[in-house]
């Protein structure tokens, strides 16, 4: 295996790991978030939870793409937006 090779495994090992943990932070927040809303606003309806929660899921998924992206095409920064 090529040195290129190695470090184009470890960069798409990298975006797998960074999209879990990302998403899974996004979830969290949204969840508590969330639930934080719903007990303030309702009683016992849990519509906040379900939004946000599905709101940091489609963050995770949006990062992603974009550093899939700028990995296709050749720009090994990560920075934002």
């Amino acid at each position: 295996m090529k040195n290129g090779d190695k470090r184009q495994i470890y960069m798409i090992i990298q975006m797998i790991v960074q999209f879990f943990i990302e998403t899974f932070g996004g979830v969290i927040v949204g969840y508590l978030l969330g639930k934080t809303f719903d007990n303030w606003l309702f009683e016992d309806k849990q519509l906040f939870v379900y939004i946000l929660m599905i709101i940091g899921i489609f963050a995770g998924i949006r990062n992603l793409i974009v550093r899939a992206l700028r990995f296709q095409g050749g720009d090994k920064s990560d920075k934002k937006d």
